[in-house]
């Protein structure tokens, strides 16, 4: 079995949701110094600590806990000591020649439930089944961080043939908030010409990408705002002085209907989400709080703006129905975005001398939110192009599902993607 599987399996098998990252972090540190790198970034190196501190919500019990079990699940005391409790990596390909320099995000997260596990699902029947309380590996993080991984090598063992600098960037945080956000204002992208990401199991023309196909770019990026709301009532009796209190988890719930009652935008996609909602203290009292997490998501800055304007009338309006005041904390919005022509073009040309990709389509369809489009949008302002890739891979179930597993040999194949494309632009003269 190629290695590079067995990392991804590795990878699978303890598997760590956002800012808990800190066995997957040393293992690939260790991995990469044992390939020959030197220059390795890790932890507080790679993230802005300042951009993430207010929203990570992790006792330092629990930071305590992420530490020992990456060392009990087989990292190396040293590698998870240098990560000063932050996730995240970034190794450096200088080759001492002038010319360009390439970023690749490969995102390491994974998502926080339990993984499905029933004979004939193949992690479980080729042992590698998470090993870690509600968190899986769903979205094919696992094979990224493995490509990741490989093209690294081989990039390395492929030096002498090239010229400028290619870093390697392992992402924290993709699917919570300010993965790539820390990392870009950590000032990592700021010199960079070229960006690549790459996705297994997007779609292209409406229909998910199977084994031996490739869409080259996407263009459909919707942003991404994301809302923790706090509806501030007052507790009360429900019988004895039920004029005295403020019903805190009616307001929420209204709030959410009336959310999802917002009409959409005719120039484009607009979504909205009300994810979660938590209220209530005791079945005989008014509930004094309630809380509910919201997104909303818009194809264009037009669209987004429109629905935070309507996000909040909503929001004012149920506060203001309600007699009561609310707080929120906003975690950002992570832009729409859109991949260049000029570096899809590339990874098209690339593609058709890889003998695995049969069916490669110019444009693929995300419809969705990445937050790799903050690394794309600072290399495109700063004149730089950028690409999402997706990579065709059969699944036994849809993105996000606690059944999702795919084609493993889609990991070569990309690893001879990414090589390719790095010999194109930074082929030595």
């Amino acid at each position: 079995m190629n290695k590079f599987i067995e990392y991804r399996r590795e990878f699978h098998k303890f598997p760590e949701t956002g800012w808990r990252e800190i066995r997957t972090s040393a293992r690939i540190a260790e991995i990469l110094e044992k390939m020959g790198y030197q220059h390795i970034l890790m932890g507080p190196e790679v993230v802005e600590i300042s951009s993430v501190a207010p929203f990570i919500r992790m006792t330092a019990k629990e930071t305590e806990d992420v530490m020992k079990r990456a060392k009990s699940q087989g990292a190396s005391t040293e590698y998870v000591e240098r990560t000063k409790e932050f996730p995240g990596v970034i190794a450096i390909l200088d080759t001492g020649i002038p010319g360009p320099t390439t970023a690749f995000r490969f995102d390491i997260d994974c998502l926080p439930y339990e993984e499905f596990d029933a004979d004939g699902y193949p992690p479980k029947e080729l042992g590698f089944l998470s090993q870690n309380s509600n968190c899986v590996h769903a979205c094919g993080h696992d094979g990224h961080t493995a490509i990741g991984l490989g093209a690294a090598e081989v990039l390395l063992t492929n030096k002498e043939k090239l010229c400028g600098r290619i870093k390697f960037i392992f992402q924290p945080a993709e699917e919570t908030f300010y993965g790539a956000q820390s990392i870009v204002d950590k000032g990592h992208l700021d010199d960079v010409d070229y960006f690549i990401a790459l996705h297994i199991a997007l779609t292209a023309e409406g229909i998910p990408l199977p084994s031996h196909s490739i869409a080259c770019g996407c263009k459909d990026f919707l942003s991404d705002r994301q809302l923790d709301v706090t509806f501030l009532g007052k507790a009360a009796h429900p019988c004895g002085a039920s004029q005295e209190g403020k019903n805190a988890l009616l307001a929420a719930c209204s709030a959410a209907l009336n959310l999802h009652c917002i009409a959409p935008h005719e120039e484009g996609l607009c979504r909205i989400n009300v994810g979660t909602l938590h209220a209530g203290v005791a079945i005989n009292t008014i509930p004094p709080q309630a809380e509910l997490s919201v997104e909303f998501r818009g194809e264009s800055t037009t669209i987004a703006k429109y629905a935070e304007n309507r996000v909040f009338d909503v929001l004012n309006g149920t506060a203001k129905a309600y007699d009561m005041a609310y707080e929120y904390l906003d975690y950002g919005e992570v832009p729409a975005g859109k991949s260049d022509d000029a570096l899809m073009e590339i990874i098209e040309e690339s593609a058709k001398n890889i003998p695995w990709f049969e069916k490669i389509y110019y444009e693929g369809n995300v419809g969705g939110t990445d937050d790799a489009t903050i690394m794309m949008s600072r290399v495109q302002e700063n004149g730089g192009i950028a690409v999402y890739t997706g990579i065709g891979a059969d699944t036994t179930q849809p993105l996000h599902n606690p059944q999702f597993d795919f084609d493993e040999d889609a990991i070569a194949a990309s690893i001879e993607l990414c090589k390719a494309v790095i010999l194109e632009i930074h082929h030595r003269q």
